[in-house]
């Protein structure tokens, strides 16, 4: 009798032994991975890969000042400039996934540096979890006012009659893609003049030395105002700018489908848990509807434009593969 109930005695010992230790794993598990509804417990930290002042900087921090409202934690900006982005970039894609390290990407970091860089130490697509596109920074065309020229029909005009009499200033990335896609697209010869930035090239614009130049509208508006330089069109995603609505876009005039724009949008590490983006895509998105947040950019020369996660993705994908291209079109390789 001993022996018949030792046995299942002792069984039932052990059983009860192994459920324990696996309710204590299973809440030890869930103590190690909290809920993402506690998100965020500590300060954000927002990766900005251009320097403090940038445009991308000023928006970065008034959006970081409403998600910090919103989320009743710090967010901070961080500045880490350097390679076109790049050095941020890689900080980020290496972080921990768990949306307290976010990048505050651009069209360099997710776009161009693919065509200009050749061992990129990231991956755009790969390495980010897209949350959301926040704003466009639009482009004015513009001319000196000396140059006899009052639309783009003219100017492409002008451009055929006097071959290899135009030359355009290119302080970016972007400025020198729009500057060399306009040429193909009108069919006009135009010599590239490069700067280190585009208030550079601007300020030659308005001295006479170079004839165009397609300048950010936060760099160019106040001199388009004063008279200084002459706005021919606007280059955006398609709808005209909000300050300028007068003014047409290339595309209205002599270069249909003619779109390009800036763009800044953030992004997490690649494995972030799902909630946790949603929830940092969910309050971003409000701050980007918020008037404030619009008016502000608009004084930047930029647009608050939401794009959510897979439309962002999307987005991104075909930026990577657009700006390499046109890049390779224009003879620049990659160093």
């Amino acid at each position: 009798m001993t022996g018949s109930t030792f046995v299942p005695t002792r069984f039932g010992q052990v059983m009860a032994w192994v459920f324990g230790s696996a309710l204590a794993m299973q809440a030890t598990v869930c103590l190690a991975q909290p809920s993402p509804d506690a998100f965020p417990s500590r300060p954000i930290h927002i990766v900005v890969p251009f320097g403090a002042g940038s445009g991308t900087d000023i928006a970065t921090r008034l959006l970081g000042q409403h998600l910090q409202a919103a989320l009743k934690q710090s967010v901070v900006t961080d500045n880490r400039p350097g390679a076109n982005g790049s050095i941020a970039a890689t900080a980020v894609a290496r972080a921990a996934p768990d949306g307290y390290t976010l990048l505050m990407g651009t069209n360099s970091t997710h776009g161009a540096n693919s065509g200009l860089i050749a061992k990129l130490p990231y991956d755009p697509l790969r390495d980010f979890v897209p949350i959301g596109l926040v704003g466009v920074f639009s482009s004015f065309l513009v001319v000196n006012p000396a140059l006899p020229v009052r639309t783009p029909a003219e100017l492409v005009a002008h451009g055929k009659a006097n071959p290899k009499a135009l030359t355009f200033a290119a302080g970016n990335t972007s400025s020198l893609i729009m500057g060399e896609m306009f040429g193909r697209a009108t069919g006009i010869e135009m010599l590239r003049v490069p700067y280190s930035s585009n208030p550079a090239g601007v300020t030659d614009v308005i001295g006479g030395r170079v004839s165009v130049m397609f300048a950010d509208i936060s760099s160019s508006i106040a001199h388009v105002k004063s008279g200084s330089l002459r706005a021919l069109a606007a280059v955006t995603l398609g709808e005209r700018s909000p300050v300028a609505p007068d003014l047409p876009t290339v595309s209205e005039t002599v270069a249909p489908n003619f779109h390009f724009v800036g763009w800044i949008g953030l992004f997490a590490p690649a494995g972030t848990p799902a909630a946790v983006v949603a929830r940092l895509a969910d309050e971003l998105q409000k701050a980007v509807a918020s008037p404030e947040m619009g008016q502000r950019l608009q004084q930047l020369g930029a647009d608050a434009k939401w794009m959510g996660p897979g439309e962002f993705r999307s987005f991104v994908s075909s930026e990577v593969a657009r700006l390499p291209k046109i890049l390779a079109d224009i003879g620049i390789a990659p160093q």
